[in-house]
């Protein structure tokens, strides 16, 4: 009868203690990966939407005489991209029916959210909160690689929300006149919303950027 051979606790316990110490030293280092990744993600963003910002009250001051984005003279999303690339640098542009160049292999329609980056993240759509789609937009990708993808109606009846609720819960801000949204890293992965995508809405007279939980119209 032949010897069954197998591991003795000896064997098994240094096994484990090997294990041990790779999770010890990988896992701390994987943690710290992923939070300066959102930390990266959270500056691009508020850089963006400082940005932005910036150039829609330049916009009003001096693209218009009633300083409304809805009189912009512009009908449709290219024109709105083209209105603040005087404002903000772009290495690229893709217009709304050609967009290969600018989207680089990335997806146009963003996947839907795994975790949330920022402390309150919220996105696009009333009846879709889950999609952030940069299809049917006009694309720019800026001087530090984001790319941004432009919706203009210049009625601004266009429902969309703020890009990020610090404190209480995420409430609909009403009509907007320019709907952006923002990949961080361009085509990088993972291109998913709440990570390195998100959605911001610019109203008649600004960037909406946290919204007051008892704001239900636009400025």
């Amino acid at each position: 009868m032949g010897i069954k051979k197998g591991f003795t606790l000896a064997e098994i316990l240094i096994s484990l203690t090997v294990i041990g110490v790779i999770a010890a030293v990988t896992i701390p280092t994987l943690i710290s990966s992923i939070d300066i990744d959102r930390k990266q993600a959270e500056t691009i963003i508020k850089k963006t939407y400082t940005s932005f910002n910036d150039a829609t009250k330049q916009i009003v001051m001096l693209e218009t005489v009633s300083h409304n984005m809805g009189a912009i003279n512009c009908t449709d999303d290219n024109c709105i991209r083209d209105v603040y690339g005087k404002y903000i640098a772009y290495t690229k542009t893709c217009n709304s029916d050609a967009q290969s160049n600018c989207l680089d292999g990335a997806p146009a329609t963003s996947e839907s959210p795994t975790t949330t980056m920022l402390m309150q993240p919220v996105w696009a759509a009333p009846s879709g909160a889950e999609e952030i789609d940069f299809s049917s937009k006009s694309l720019a990708v800026l001087a530090d690689g984001t790319l941004v993808g432009f919706k203009y109606d210049n009625t601004c009846q266009m429902s969309v929300k703020a890009i990020i609720e610090y404190e209480g819960e995420t409430v609909d801000i009403g009509k907007s006149c320019v709907a952006i949204a923002v990949d961080t890293n361009g085509p990088k992965k993972p291109n998913t919303i709440g990570r390195d995508r998100y959605q911001f809405a610019i109203g008649k007279v600004g960037v909406k950027f946290k919204a007051n939980s008892s704001a239900t119209t636009s400025p």
